[in-house]
């Protein structure tokens, strides 16, 4: 397990520059429907980060976070990008 103060450090995405406590706040302190207050957080119409937003969007609106899941997920999309990368530059 993470420390908590670690992954609500981590940055989501690229596209908003926000990290998973600036999330939990837009998340807490909004309404709004999912893909409105995704916009809040991304500023971005991109799916890049759908699969962490969906889950901490979820996680607040039933008050448990498994940050550990957060982690993990930011993690995954990570790997990915990298993965992706790695076979752009394999054409050159």
């Amino acid at each position: 397990m993470q420390e908590k103060q670690k992954i609500l450090e981590m940055e989501i995405c690229e596209c908003g520059q926000k990290n998973v406590a600036q999330a939990v706040d837009i998340f807490q302190n909004t309404a709004l429907p999912f893909k409105k207050a995704k916009k809040l957080v991304t500023e971005c119409n991109k799916s890049c980060c759908r699969a962490v937003l969906m889950k901490l969007y979820d996680m607040n609106r039933y008050g448990r976070y498994d940050y550990d899941e957060i982690a993990y997920l930011i993690e995954q999309r990570l790997e990915r990008i990298k993965r992706l990368c790695e076979g752009a530059g394999d054409d050159e």
